[in-house]
């Protein structure tokens, strides 16, 4: 099994993401990827988190979606819901 890292998404990022929603899908920005540091006594990939900003009528709950982004994807990705700004919402998916 092929375990993502963040250099399979550091194409996208500034770019825009297709999530698969009902009715309809939507999108959102990924913002930026921040790698984490190495977990003790665990040898796999380096932990990292993936951050997205959307518009405000972009409303995702906390819940695995599918992603039209990364390496050979679409990906199954769990998104949870950050506090949002004044003009945007902002998502985060991590990955240990």
């Amino acid at each position: 099994m092929y375990l993502l890292t963040p250099e399979d998404f550091e194409p996208w990022v500034g770019r825009k993401v297709r999530i698969s929603t009902l009715p309809n899908p939507v999108e959102i920005t990924l913002a930026r990827i921040e790698r984490g540091r190495p977990l003790i006594g665990i040898d796999t990939r380096l932990p990292f988190s993936l951050f997205f900003d959307a518009p405000l009528e972009v409303y995702l709950m906390n819940a695995s979606y599918e992603m039209d982004c990364g390496k050979g994807g679409p990906h199954d990705i769990l998104i949870s819901q950050l506090v949002p700004s004044a003009t945007a919402r902002h998502y985060q998916a991590v990955f240990s």
